[in-house]
């Protein structure tokens, strides 16, 4: 009983420290958390390096049609061996000493030509032949070489196909790194209203743990007097414990739930004493689901995404219906080409390599075979459009009833929060009659039940009301409070 005495005591100075403002605290709000702190965690972080990723993507994706320059060397090919070798005029065959080092070195560069389809080079080479067995050296070089080469048909669909895809791809990395940003704003607002409902629950507690010692004291007097019966007594504390449980709970959560949130905004500095604020309700009153539906079709990367999954069921079908017909790859060279057992000998009068290749493609009897391919290619495309329209249906009701969530949470918060407040008037009006013989111990324990009750609705609406704001702000990318677009402010 001393001990726990003790324990009553020093609760009751921390709680004149909190209410006093003696100890320096930190303050933890909900806008520190939210549009400042989670910017700065690591999970933000990860998202802004993948987010760069995607950028650096689409500018290899662009500079990929610049002519690119491509140095090869090889300087050292050197073989001192035994080989077997077959003699041109009669076919005997032999073992000769190969004793010799290859080198060989070339500059080739390359463009696409992205309308076509195709690919153009220009390319020099240089390879030098050193036999050391005869101290002899043998140049073969190419002082010019041009080739082209490319599909004959499809070239070009492809090339707008993939164009376009790309052109999507990297519009839409934008709103999903803004729509990526505030789902991490969600994570940071869940965290910091757990972290809000342990913490006023236990200072509810600590002020009950109050009235219900000053009611102890007076259940005590009214036993002694024999006003009380030794039952109600036992109420009486009993209530009193469970304040001291409740207090006990709400502290241990209150901790684990503050190193998570300290953990997830990735704040390494320890501080001594906290003091989360509770959160201004600065919210619209209510919200237009048209306009939401509007900025959602405009701003939220789904849109984009469908379009890119709609271009690249059209390509893959395309891709399969092409290489069921007939085709042909075009390769055409033109160069320059000498051989020489001097370096210079080697770049004069060059002789004309010329070079045309031509191959065909034409799908004649398989069985049915790449018609079954075809008529499967037909049913992934269908299929992947009947996804893509299933997922716009679901997504737009998804929308309406995430908005009407938010409207009726609106009136559900300002009910609950009067509700909490008419609890601890009434928790504390009927303590102080308590004292005055007026009410009964079970009225007591009736009001502070509706009264942690009541809190739990209070908390439980803050809740939806808050997350379903920053859910509909993620999806629309556009802050209805500050009214802007997530797209200026991220």
């Amino acid at each position: 009983m001393r001990k726990i005495i003790i324990k009553r005591v020093w609760l009751m100075f921390m709680l004149s420290l909190e209410m006093t403002g003696l100890q320096a605290q930190t303050q933890v709000t909900l806008e520190k958390v939210v549009n400042e702190w989670s910017f700065h965690s690591p999970s933000a972080e990860k998202i802004r390096l993948a987010y760069e990723n995607v950028v650096l993507t689409h500018k290899n994706y662009l500079k990929g049609f610049l002519p690119s320059i491509t140095f090869n060397m090889n300087p050292v090919s050197f073989n001192h061996s035994l080989r077997l070798m077959q003699n041109p005029i009669d076919g005997s065959y032999s073992y000769v000493n190969d004793y010799s080092n290859t080198s060989n070195a070339g500059l080739t560069i390359q463009q696409k030509i992205g309308v076509t389809g195709g690919v153009f080079s220009l390319s020099s080479d240089l390879s030098v032949l050193t036999e050391f067995s005869t101290h002899r050296n043998n140049f073969n070089t190419t002082p010019l070489s041009l080739n082209y080469s490319q599909q004959l048909l499809g070239g070009y669909y492809a090339y707008k196909k993939l164009k376009k895809i790309e052109q999507t791809k990297a519009l839409n990395a934008v709103r999903q790194y803004c729509s990526d940003m505030a789902d991490i704003q969600i994570k940071g607002l869940n965290a910091f209203l757990s972290l809000f409902l342990a913490d006023i629950t236990r200072k509810l507690a600590l002020r009950n743990i109050a009235i219900g010692d000053t009611l102890l004291i007076a259940g005590r007097a009214l036993l002694d007097n024999g006003h009380f019966t030794e039952y109600e007594y036992r109420q009486v504390e009993l209530q009193a414990n469970n304040n001291f449980y409740v207090y006990e709970t709400a502290e241990k959560d209150y901790q684990q739930l503050f190193r998570q949130l300290w953990a997830f905004l990735g704040k390494k500095e320890i501080v001594d004493s906290v003091e989360v604020s509770i959160p201004d309700f600065s919210l619209p009153l209510v919200i237009d689901s048209e306009v939401v539906a509007r900025y959602a079709r405009k701003n939220n990367p789904f849109a984009l995404s469908q379009e890119a999954k709609r271009l690249e069921a059209e390509q893959a079908l395309f891709n399969a219906k092409l290489s069921n017909r007939f085709n042909a790859n075009i390769n055409v060279n033109y160069g320059l080409n000498q051989y020489a057992e001097h370096f210079l000998d080697a770049y004069r009068n060059p002789d004309y390599s010329q070079g045309v290749m031509i191959g065909f493609q034409i799908p004649i009897f398989q069985w049915g075979i790449n018609r079954n391919k075809l008529h499967m290619a037909k049913n992934n495309y269908r299929n992947a459009i009947l996804e893509l329209e299933e997922a716009e249906t679901n997504y737009v009701n998804d929308l309406f009833d995430k908005v009407s969530s938010y409207n009726h949470g609106v009136k559900l918060y300002f009910l609950s929060k009067r509700s909490f407040q008419l609890a601890q008037e009434q928790y504390e009006i009927l303590s102080a009659r308590f004292l005055h013989g007026k009410v009964s111990i079970y009225e007591i324990t009736s009001a502070q039940k509706e009264l942690y009750e009541a809190l739990k609705k209070y908390y439980s609406s803050m809740q939806i009301v808050w997350n379903q704001f920053f859910v509909i702000r993620k999806i629309t990318l556009y802050d209805f409070s500050l009214q802007c677009e997530l797209m200026e402010i991220l």
